[in-house]
């Protein structure tokens, strides 16, 4: 889930789409996919890399489709955003799930995930441009130039980067749709999963069934980065103003918002240096951290709820001159994104279709108040002129119309995607609804309402009749977290702690078989929580430290909170441990 962007370059962004290969192009296989070895079809789809030119370069379409339970020759097409983001990543957990919308609707429907041009199994366009070793790259600059410079004239020499684009990538789904033999699909995308399949909704309405979208940025009203910085202003004052009628939160940090506006006041002096753990070497090292990666380190910790409950805190220590916890969330937050999309994709599509249509006015406008101010939008626009890509049609910045069925879900503290953007939309979309969940972020664990629209949605092929304001009202934020990690909780149990560090290092360490433990996380099946949970927390690195933060009841006994500190990350956990060492995970939240 990620920022959203738009368009094609020239030589893809005719208003018709270019036909489709030959189906000798297709190849694909039988698979089995994730832990439940779901039956699928792997396979790739080759096109032409210049679809205008129909010769030259080619590269295949990468793509996995699992099928129905029940198969009825339809299927829903999921995006997860970025730009750059694949959709096969995604496969196995679709596979292994047992609750929610996609689980029910796999019933009577496949689930085909492509992956777009430049990202996954589909040609990829990877940079690293928060390179774990060098914390003095990523700290100064959200895009290096130098690592710019450097991934552009690798990836440059075998890739045209201007044909790599939102229009083109549409064309090449709708090949991979005709080759597999779908009348039509069902579109389910995220951030800017929601931008690709709104165009291609526009270049292909005979492909379509009906539409999801949640945290929705249209083409023609959110060009990356310009609303961000207001975006993440209204989050912040959401998180300040939750703080306050918070009763945790307010006694720890009565001046949260002063002490915020404080700190951000430094950055837009200087950069601040201090010293961090380099998590290659394990040597502490000094770097100075600027403005433009401390206001992206904020915005994108509140993407994520869980995370964001972490904020107050760090800002607090921060505001008293120790700036470790920042500096690990800025760490944490530069390689998450980095270790989620191809970065290089991500330039070829937001330096086309967003950068260009970006005026110094616009800036100043979208800017003004606050706290980010012009950082991002700056930091972008430096990174693009070294991309150096061709600029999209400006038609692709027109108002996308679709007459399809299309539900719109939009978290009301989502500082990448509001729900304004969705209302923006809406006056040209006469079949679409929008569902706002209060409270929400753009990574939000939404409440099961949000799954049961979406069934509804899908089954009946239209939005109305569905109960969108009773489901919103359901959403809770995440508790804050008020203790720092080298602070005592009140009434810690040294025994309990130490004892849960045991048993879980011997659980991540393949010591105790998961087949005896029982876990009840993200509602999946209990092989996918244990390879999920224990991959997870290997890759946060090695447990340093547990605080017991207090335990309550539960139907089957005591719930026992801690805060897990690791060498490249925290994490909130909340288990039930019985006098067997049996685990049950209630619930598990990190940054």
């Amino acid at each position: 889930t990620f920022a959203c962007a738009c368009f094609a370059d020239s030589a893809g962004a005719a208003p018709t789409a270019s036909p489709a290969p030959s189906p000798a192009a297709l190849k694909s296989a039988p698979c089995r996919i994730g832990q439940s070895h779901a039956a699928a079809t792997c396979g790739t789809l080759t096109v032409f890399e210049d679809r205008a030119a129909r010769s030259g370069r080619t590269i295949d379409i990468g793509f996995i489709d699992i099928q129905a339970k029940h198969p009825s020759h339809r299927a829903i097409a999921f995006n997860p955003g970025g730009p750059g983001a694949a959709a096969t990543d995604n496969a196995a957990d679709f596979a292994d799930a047992t609750t929610g919308a996609l689980a029910t609707l796999r019933d009577t429907y496949d689930l085909l995930l492509v992956d777009n041009r430049g990202t996954g199994k589909s040609a990829p366009q990877n940079c690293d441009f928060a390179p774990a070793a060098h914390p003095e790259l990523y700290f100064k600059q959200l895009w290096p130039d130098a690592l710019v410079r450097s991934c552009r004239d690798q990836l440059a020499a075998h890739a045209d980067l201007s044909l790599y684009t939102t229009s083109i990538a549409a064309d090449d789904l709708d090949d991979v749709r005709a080759a597999l033999g779908y009348p039509k699909l069902v579109l389910f995308g995220g951030s800017y999963g929601t931008a690709f399949y709104l165009d291609f909704a526009r270049r292909h309405p005979d492909s379509v069934e009906s539409v999801f979208l949640e945290g929705v940025g249209p083409p023609h009203f959110f060009i990356i980065p310009l609303p961000m910085a207001r975006g993440a202003q209204a989050a912040i004052e959401h998180l300040e103003a939750a703080c306050r009628s918070d009763r945790t939160c307010s006694a720890h940090f009565p001046h949260f918002s002063e002490h915020f506006a404080a700190v951000v006041r430094r950055f837009d002096a200087a950069p601040v240096a201090f010293a961090v753990r380099n998590s290659v070497t394990h040597r502490l090292q000094r770097v100075a951290l600027s403005k433009e990666v401390f206001a992206e380190t904020i915005r994108h910790t509140m993407y994520f709820p869980g995370a964001a409950a972490f904020i107050p805190v760090t800002i607090e220590r921060a505001y008293r001159g120790d700036y470790t916890p920042l500096g690990e969330m800025a760490s944490q937050m530069s390689q998450l994104f980095s270790d989620l999309q191809a970065d290089g994709l991500n330039l070829s599509v937001t330096c086309a279709e967003d950068i260009p249509f970006i005026s110094d006015a616009d800036v100043a406008r979208d800017s003004a108040g606050t706290f980010e101010g012009d950082a991002r939008v700056r930091a972008q626009q430096r990174a693009c002129t070294l991309w150096n890509v061709n600029p999209a049609p400006a038609s692709f910045v027109e108002p996308v119309r679709s007459d399809a069925p299309i539900l719109m879900v939009s978290g009301g503290d989502d500082p990448a995607t509001p729900p304004e953007y969705a209302r923006a939309a809406l006056p040209y979309l006469p079949n679409a609804r929008i569902m706002l969940v209060p409270g929400a972020s753009h990574d939000s664990d939404l409440p099961p309402c949000v799954d049961a629209a979406m069934v509804k949605f899908v089954r009946a092929r239209s939005a109305a009749g569905l109960e969108l304001n009773r489901c919103a009202a359901t959403y809770r934020r995440p508790k804050f977290v008020a203790l720092a990690y080298d602070e005592p909780a009140p009434g810690e149990n040294g025994a309990q702690s130490a004892r849960f560090k045991r048993i879980l290092g011997l659980v991540l360490q393949g010591r105790i078989d998961r087949s005896q433990l029982t876990p009840k996380y993200s509602k999946q099946t209990p092989d996918a929580v244990w390879r999920g949970l224990a991959a997870d927390l290997a890759g946060l690195g090695a447990l340093q430290a547990v605080v017991f933060k207090g335990k309550s009841s539960a139907r089957k006994g005591r719930v026992y909170t801690y805060l897990m500190r690791f060498a490249r990350g925290n994490v909130t956990a909340a288990f039930t441990i019985d006098s067997s060492n049996r685990i049950a995970v209630i619930d598990l939240e990190g940054s």
